[in-house]
């Protein structure tokens, strides 16, 4: 009886970059007893020696009574998880025959290496034969797994493109704003607004590569942000615009044309469920949207929440970032179809119904800005019980007194609405009105349409036209303007809190006014002077604020524009009349202000 010592070298397999099997190489097991399952989780080469006890009556390794002993080891290629070296460290054999599981050909090789189709599992199996013709076999299971499984759900095998959601039928939207406590939904593209309205949105593409480059397409036009693109490009309630040259510049005249195409890189880190782009002006979903709030120029960089990503018949992904200041996040929703065909066409836009008016006495001229696609008809409701099908009526009220006029527009993709609420009234505001023959506080009154802008005077279809703002903003609705006659003077007092936007240095919340940038601060609770215009015949009576800081409900807005960040020392903002009227109980005024094109903010005052 004797003892042989054979050192067996095992070339160990390497982690995968998700940390979730070996190289691709899982589970392995042996068949055949004579060998444990050795596996070192490192690249290093690791020397098991194993004894084998042999029982003999002869001391000649070659007796011709002695069997082989059939033994080999594996290695995965690094950059090919399917290419799989075998070595053979079989005893006395003379020949060797390869079952690699997989339906493939047996091999004869002594080591052979071998290629396997695609990732599963597989029982691989040696079998050797001795000189005598004694035979040896040895079985082990593989199971293959491609190490960047996670990562081509985001790229495919070599690439692959995503889209922004278009079907939000299921409650699902591809942009999405809200609370960090999901308790509402601040703004979702799809939901009170249509998703068709956005097609340049919609049209974007962004295609992954496993190279870790992606590449963002515009495919000709671009979603220009309202309050981000220059007022000159798009109108304060955003457009599509095209991507041509010239079209990329921003609220204070910067170039911000690295959001348009271009190509990038990534960076996914599957573990902590992180998507990173890189490289000026990458982006996902949209451009002003950076990793923790909003900005008017290109970043270098944006990190994205990974909050689901499947590999499915239509392939999903749902990213998130935050907005720190505001304790909101943003979302997206992108898709891929696996079969093109299956991709739903962009939604078609229905009109966008605007109108202004203009009252002389009891008859109003309506003049239809309503804008859209293909051919609209219109449907007026005056409020009093008369209609009409004309484009811009002219329309007189038989009495006095508050009517919400409806105008519906429609084309192929459907019906929309927008309405107004007019005054019919003979009362006329004064100086004497404003300011109480003293001193008078007015403040934003509670309800639809108080804080609004759209196309036209009293327009709110951009924002707020349909919104009750005085829950989600209570800090716009404390706030008091105070006018009085003692030297003209006009007072702002915001109560201690305002509500907060980028150009204010804090985001969409309601904060301290301690809070306001340095270069805001003059927005903040101070006394300034007026000049009151009386109406004529021919010109609507208006209310001019004086001073630095000076304005009436929203300080970014001024005669032709919207301030980006804090206002000039010569600071002046002339706000037009609409209407007066006191019932007996409540005074209502209501303002507006042009801030460029046919683009007004309008607010309406009561005390």
């Amino acid at each position: 009886m004797f003892q042989k010592s054979i050192a067996i070298y095992f070339a160990a397999p390497f982690y995968s970059q998700t940390g979730l099997t070996l190289n691709g190489i899982k589970n392995l097991k042996p068949k055949n007893t004579f060998m444990k399952n050795l596996v070192n989780a490192s690249w290093r080469l690791v020397s098991l020696t194993l004894l084998l006890i042999v029982a003999s009556c002869s001391k000649d390794n070659n007796d011709s009574t002695e069997s082989p002993v059939a033994s080999f080891q594996f290695t995965a290629d690094p950059d090919n998880y399917l290419s799989i070296q075998f070595e053979n460290f079989s005893q006395r054999a003379e020949s060797y025959s390869w079952n690699f599981g997989d339906g493939s050909a047996a091999s004869t090789e002594e080591s052979p290496l071998h290629l396997f189709e695609q990732a599963g599992t597989y029982t691989v199996t040696l079998t050797v034969t001795a000189s005598n013709g004694k035979t040896n076999e040895r079985s082990i299971e593989l199971e293959l797994i491609d190490p960047n499984i996670e990562l081509k759900k985001l790229t495919g095998e070599t690439s692959k493109t995503w889209k922004l959601l278009r079907d939000v039928t299921s409650g699902v939207y591809p942009l999405q704003v809200g609370p960090n406590d999901r308790s509402q939904i601040w703004y979702a593209l799809g939901l009170g607004n249509e998703i068709g309205a956005r097609p340049c949105a919609l049209n974007d593409e962004w295609e992954f590569n496993i190279d870790g480059t992606f590449e963002y397409r515009t495919n000709g036009d671009v979603w220009g942000e309202g309050g981000v693109w220059s007022d000159q490009l798009v109108p304060a309630g955003g457009d599509c615009i095209s991507d041509g040259a010239g079209n990329f510049l921003n609220v204070n005249g910067t170039d911000i044309s690295a959001w348009g195409s271009g190509t990038h890189d990534f960076a996914y880190n599957i573990n902590s469920a992180n998507l990173t782009v890189s490289g000026l002006g990458a982006f996902i979903g949209l451009a002003k949207v950076g990793s923790t709030a909003e900005y008017n120029v290109p970043q270098t960089s944006v990190n994205y929440k990974v909050i689901s990503l499947v590999d499915a018949e239509v392939d999903s992904l749902v990213l998130e970032t935050t907005l720190s200041g505001a304790n909101g996040y943003w979302r997206f929703v992108l898709v891929h179809y696996d079969n093109p065909a299956d991709e739903p066409a962009i939604p078609g836009a229905k009109a966008v119904p605007s109108f202004t008016y203009v009252a002389d006495g009891s008859a109003v001229t309506f003049t239809n800005t309503s804008s859209g696609p293909g051919t609209i008809t219109y449907s007026w409701d005056f409020g009093d019980g008369n209609t009409s099908a004309e484009t811009s009526p002219v329309h007189t009220y038989a009495n006095d007194g508050a009517y919400t006029v409806t105008l519906t527009a429609t084309n192929d993709s459907g019906d929309a609405t927008a309405s107004q609420d007019i005054i019919i009234t003979s009362q006329v505001l004064t100086e004497a009105i404003l300011n109480g023959g003293s001193s008078k506080t007015w403040k934003l009154k509670p309800g639809v349409g108080s804080f609004k802008v759209g196309q036209g005077k009293d327009g709110g279809n951009y924002f707020g036209g349909d919104l009750d703002l005085s829950t989600d903003r209570p800090c716009l609705f404390n706030d008091e303007f105070i006018f009085s006659a003692t030297a003209s003077t006009y007072t702002y007092d915001s109560k201690g809190d305002v509500w907060g936007e980028p150009y204010l240095g804090i985001n969409y919340f309601c904060a301290n006014e301690s809070a306001l940038a340095p270069e805001a601060a003059a927005w903040g609770s101070a006394s300034h002077t007026y000049a009151f215009t009386a109406a004529t015949q021919v010109n609507p009576a208006t209310i001019e604020v004086i001073g630095t800081g000076a304005f009436i409900a929203l300080p970014k807005a001024y005669n032709g524009g919207e301030y980006p960040s804090g206002p000039p020392t010569a600071n002046s903002v002339t706000y037009e009349v609409l209407s007066y009227v006191n019932d007996g109980t409540t005074e209502t005024l209501k303002i507006t202000i042009n801030v460029g094109a046919d683009t007004f903010w309008t607010f309406t005052l009561v005390h």
